[in-house]
């Protein structure tokens, strides 16, 4: 079984139930490992995620396994704080690595998982980018409409802080006294 296959699987124990982003990237996670994969199956129902009986299912798993599942249930859950940190995520090497950050791009919107039917007549996963393709379009034309304000300003022969009879920046605070000394 392949993950496209355990990912659909997941996502039919719901029950036909609307799944948000962060069922997708739960689900995601659960279903790229066949172990774990064996072990979440037990705890998705129409309900949701049992994550805290699947964390004591997943007792006597390699380190790694346990780190995914802890980030499928923070991803899912929105609150507390994930005991994996970016510096564990950075050690857990391919696929892992590469899979957790998947997730965590479905979790936030930007990134779509799709189930295909391939022309062999097996299932595929695939993510698709489209929303943060459009996202880094928007911040692209952003960026260029400040680019040319900015032109717009100084060929009228303004700097910036200037455009409103300013003439200077804004200082907020007092300065620190201890930063001074560090410099």
């Amino acid at each position: 079984m392949d993950q496209a296959q355990r990912y659909k699987e997941l996502a039919a124990r719901t029950e036909g139930k609307t799944l948000d982003s962060s069922y997708h990237a739960a689900f995601y996670l659960l279903s790229c490992e066949q172990g774990i994969f064996e072990v979440a199956k037990k705890h998705v129902n129409a309900m949701g995620i049992g994550f805290d009986g699947l964390k004591r299912a997943m007792r006597g798993f390699d380190e790694t396994s346990l780190q995914v599942v802890e980030i499928a249930h923070n991803l899912f859950k929105w609150t507390g704080k994930c005991k994996v940190t970016p510096f564990d995520i950075s050690r857990m090497g391919y696929p892992y690595m590469e899979q957790v950050c998947n997730a965590i791009w479905i979790a936030s919107g930007e990134v779509k998982v799709q189930i295909w039917d391939a022309e062999n007549g097996k299932l595929e996963l695939i993510l698709d980018s489209t929303p943060y393709q459009r996202t880094q379009r928007l911040h692209s034309r952003m960026e260029q409409m400040y680019t040319e304000m900015l032109g717009l300003s100084e060929d009228m022969g303004m700097g910036i802080g200037e455009q409103n009879g300013e003439t200077g920046g804004e200082m907020f605070g007092e300065p620190d006294e201890d930063m001074e000394m560090e410099r």
